[in-house]
C-alpha cells in the first residue's frame, strides 16, 4: 500500500511509521524546513493549503490511502488568529480531500477531542458536537469539508497523545513530565481536567487497521485510562522510578490560557473495539512500552 501522511514530523506520524509492516510505502509531507530520520518514510516538503501543489503531488504518486494530520494545531494561537487557523486547516483539508477523491484514495482525516465542550463525557462518535473555542470549531469545519469533498472518508478523533517524540519537536505531556522529573525540576500539574490519553504506537496500529478495513464515518481513538495530568505525573514517576514529590497539585486556573478549555473530553472506545477489534491500552501499559524503548527518537 502506498500511503501519504501529512504533518509527517509529528507524534502521530511517528507512531504510524513505527508500526508499519514491511511492504508498505509511506510518503510524509510537512511544511517545516527540517527533516527527521525515518527509515521507513520518504519526506517531502508541501504546503497543503496550496491546492495546485497538492494536485501535482497526487498526480505524481497516485496514493492508495491518505492520512491528513497537518494544520495549525496550537489552540491558543488559533484563538488569537482564527482566520489564519481557518486558512491553514480548512483550506488544506479541502484540497487534500478533493485530490484523494479524484484518484480514488481512501482518506482518514485526523480531527480532535476539542469538538466537544467537556460537559457530558464520556463521548461516543454520534454524540452532538459543541466546541467552545476557535480551534475546535475550525476542526469541526475540517471534518465537514473532508466528508463533503470525499464522502467515503473516515474522520479519526485522537485524544491527548503521548509517546517518545522526535527530538526536534515540542514534548507531549508524558515526555515533558519525564524530562522535568529526570532533571529534578518541580512541576505543577492540574487535577481538574480529564482525558483518556492515547499511546502514539497504539494510534499508529489503529490507523493501519483503518487503512486495511476502510470504513467511512467517525472513530474515537483513546486509551483505557481516564486520568488528569496530576495523576498522570504520579504514574510517570512510578513507572520510571522518579521523584513524585517534585509534582505539585494545582487546578487549571494556575495556568493562563487565551482559549477556554473543556474539563473532561474522555472518549468511549466501543466502536474501535467492535469494528476494528482493537483493545485500548491503559496508561500503565503505554508507559511500560515507553520505558522499554527509552531514548528512541527522544
Amino acid at each position: 500500500m502506498k500511503v501519504l501522511i501529512t504533518g509527517s514530523t509529528g507524534l502521530l506520524a511517528k507512531g504510524f511509521e513505527e508500526t508499519a509492516e514491511s511492504g508498505h510505502e509511506i510518503v510524509g509531507v510537512h511544511k517545516r524546513d527540517y527533516r527527521v530520520a525515518d527509515p521507513r518514510m520518504k519526506h517531502l516538503h508541501l504546503d497543503v493549503s496550496d491546492a495546485a501543489a497538492v494536485d501535482a503531488l497526487f498526480n505524481e504518486h497516485r496514493f492508495d490511502a491518505v492520512i491528513h494530520a497537518a494544520g495549525m494545531a496550537s489552540v491558543d494561537a488559533v484563538e488569537k488568529n482564527p482566520e489564519e487557523g481557518r486558512a491553514s486547516n480548512v483550506g488544506g483539508t479541502a484540497a487534500i480531500a478533493r485530490a484523494a477523491k479524484r484518484i480514488g484514495a481512501y482518506l482518514v482525516y485526523i480531527s480532535t477531542n476539542a469538538v466537544f465542550d467537556g460537559a457530558s463525557p464520556p463521548y461516543a462518535e454520534d454524540d452532538p458536537v459543541s466546541p467552545i473555542h476557535h480551534y475546535g470549531r475550525i476542526k469541526l469545519e475540517c471534518e465537514q469539508a473532508a466528508r463533503a469533498e470525499c464522502p467515503e472518508a473516515c474522520v479519526a478523533r485522537p485524544i491527548l497523545m503521548y509517546g517518545w517524540n522526535h527530538a526536534v519537536n515540542r514534548p507531549n505531556p508524558v515526555s515533558w513530565i519525564y524530562e522535568k522529573l529526570i532533571k529534578g525540576e518541580r512541576i505543577p500539574l492540574v487535577d481538574d481536567v480529564y482525558e483518556n490519553p492515547l499511546f502514539n504506537l497504539q494510534c499508529g496500529k489503529t490507523l493501519w487497521s483503518l487503512l486495511e478495513k476502510r470504513p467511512a464515518g467517525v472513530f474515537h481513538l483513546a486509551g483505557a485510562t481516564r486520568i488528569n495530568r496530576y495523576e498522570m505525573g504520579l504514574e510517570v514517576a512510578r513507572v520510571f522510578g522518579l521523584d513524585a514529590d517534585l509534582i505539585e497539585r494545582v487546578d487549571s486556573s494556575f495556568f493562563p490560557s487565551i482559549a477556554p478549555r473543556p474539563k473532561d473530553t474522555t472518549f468511549k472506545t466501543h466502536k474501535v473495539q467492535t469494528v476494528l477489534g482493537i483493545e485500548p491500552m491503559t496508561l500503565a501499559e503505554g508507559l511500560a512500552v515507553m520505558k522499554s524503548t527509552m531514548g528512541i527518537g527522544f
